[in-house]
């Protein structure tokens, strides 16, 4: 955590040497109304953490709700579902993993578990069978969460599974994008910046967009790189690739960034400062000229005994904390 606009940073919270499969294996961090929360656990049992103040971490749950159809929680209510990803807006976090989606409007004391098998599937020609399940909030304007996982269907296979919830995660449907049936090769992220959902395809050349939270697509649109990670930075669209570091307003237009730029994932603070991660890499850097230059205010040792996968940091994000206590 970083209290000083990313200039310094301390470990606040150290659970026990895992991989990225395990009890504690943790790739994402989702932010909303004061609360972080950071989901653990993948092909294993998974528990939500959470913080007020980004130091004192506790279970998100009141302790005395449990989810029934988890095979691994035997009574105890800090077990979740399987938890993939996470996404935040106002006050509620959707999280999703396999076959189901969580959100709590709540902070913990109330999770509803929405499971894919209520998808009315008459219409369909293929069987729903998807896994990585990952929430994204398309922001304020249409208050909706999209949520988009891999397609594992052997027959009549699509680009993935994109679904949307217009209740604050409570219900879902599952959406067809023809578009991006017909000409999107898989996909290595999705984000939104409030107005404008973006998927970048498989190999991060090319580019969609809606600009009404996934109902209609556009593209594709060529980026201009290839094998990149899609990050969002204040209100634009970056992809962060060795060759090439491109970004855009709209998805539509691309241009260079400043030679240098690292990859990974990049975040930019209120005040512009760009703070950049990578799970191969065991820094964090910093840039106060938009990425002109870059500093390492940041190293840490990974855990190697027992250990397999990469162990750089997964996804950050920025809020507001309470005060220390």
């Amino acid at each position: 955590m970083s209290r000083d606009d990313g200039k310094s940073w301390s470990q606040v919270h150290w659970g026990y040497p895992g991989s990225d499969h395990g009890l504690w294996a943790t790739k994402a961090i989702a932010y909303t109304s004061g609360v972080f929360v950071v989901p653990i656990g993948w092909g294993a049992a998974t528990a939500w953490l959470a913080s007020e103040d980004g130091e004192t971490w506790r279970h998100l749950t009141n302790g005395k709700t449990q989810l029934t159809g988890i095979k691994a929680a035997d009574g105890d209510p800090s077990v979740m579902l399987g938890t993939w990803g996470i996404a935040g807006g106002k006050g509620v976090f959707v999280t999703g993993g396999y076959m189901m989606m969580d959100a709590t409007p709540d902070f913990g004391k109330t999770i509803t578990i929405f499971a894919s098998h209520k998808f009315k599937q008459n219409s369909r020609s293929r069987k729903l069978v998807t896994h990585h399940v990952g929430p994204v909030y398309c922001g304020d304007t249409s208050g909706r969460f999209l949520a988009l996982g891999n397609d594992r269907s052997k027959e009549n296979p699509v680009f993935e599974n994109l679904y949307a919830s217009d209740d604050l995660g409570q219900s879902w449907i599952w959406l067809e994008p023809m578009l991006l049936n017909e000409k999107c090769n898989g996909y290595s992220g999705i984000v939104s910046n409030g107005e404008t959902v973006l998927i970048a395809d498989k190999e991060a050349a090319n580019v969609f967009i809606s600009a009404n939270a996934g109902d209609t697509w556009e593209g594709p649109f060529p980026s201009g790189t290839a094998r990149a990670s899609l990050s969002m930075v204040g209100t634009e669209f970056w992809l962060l690739g060795s060759k090439a570091a491109r970004a855009s307003r709209d998805g539509k237009t691309w241009c260079d960034l400043p030679k240098g730029i690292p990859t990974g994932k990049i975040v930019a603070s209120p005040d512009g400062t760009l703070i950049s991660i990578d799970r191969h890499r065991y820094n964090i850097l910093r840039s106060t000229d938009s990425g002109e230059r870059w500093g390492e205010v940041h190293r840490f040792q990974p855990e190697t005994e027992n250990v397999h996968g990469a162990q750089g940091l997964r996804d950050i994000v920025f809020g507001y904390t309470a005060n220390k206590r």
